[in-house]
């Protein structure tokens, strides 16, 4: 069934946990045996890879446009509804894939790693990584919005830094203390933020 995954992410960008379901139940409903094992595996990575690459693209949405409350609805759907299923079926799918007791030759060093994952997953867990996933891009989202008028233009924190080189020690103190002061106007609100991580 796997031959009908999208091969490119965008496509799926907007799925719901319905329309991955189907590949997540064939892939536990299949006999893996040695005849099939290297296509099983390849058609699991390629499910894996897909959850991966959604995820990364809506994030990194999220970081190109700190303003955008599409790209950061879309980030935390994903995180809601697609995640936390995404990690619990690949546990399974693992777990199915361990009880196999097949050890394709050159596998050694993953097999041992999927060992340890399988050994260390919690379900339990999902919601904080979630949270926790939330919470960072709360996090990038303070520090994008982080600007300073350098002269007639308006620069972000990262772009006032190739004027720390100046050779003007006087230019490079006051980009310094700009950009320092800016960051102190988060102050309350990063280390507010921090207590949230520490609570989850």
């Amino acid at each position: 069934m796997n031959d009908t995954l999208p091969n490119n992410p965008q496509h799926v960008l907007s799925w719901t946990w319905e329309q991955y379901q189907p590949y997540v139940e064939d892939l536990l409903s299949q006999d893996i045996h040695a005849d099939n094992v290297h296509q099983y595996l390849a058609d699991w990575t390629r499910l894996a890879e897909l959850w991966d690459e959604t995820e990364a693209r809506l994030y990194i949405a999220t970081a190109l446009d700190t303003a955008s409350e599409e790209a950061q609805q879309a980030f935390e759907l994903f995180l809601d509804s697609i995640y936390p299923e995404s990690q619990a079926a690949d546990q399974k799918i693992k777990e199915k894939f361990l009880a196999s007791g097949l050890e394709p030759q050159g596998f050694e060093i993953p097999l041992r790693n999927l060992r340890s994952q399988a050994e260390l997953f919690r379900e339990i867990n999902l919601p904080l990584l979630t949270q926790e996933s939330k919470l960072a891009n709360e996090y990038d989202k303070i520090i994008g919005a982080q600007s300073v008028m350098w002269g007639t233009e308006e620069k972000t924190i990262t772009q006032m830094i190739p004027i720390y080189q100046d050779s003007d020690r006087a230019v490079r103190e006051k980009a310094w203390r700009l950009a320092f002061n800016r960051q102190l106007d988060d102050r309350e609100v990063i280390n507010e933020l921090w207590g949230k991580f520490l609570v989850t």
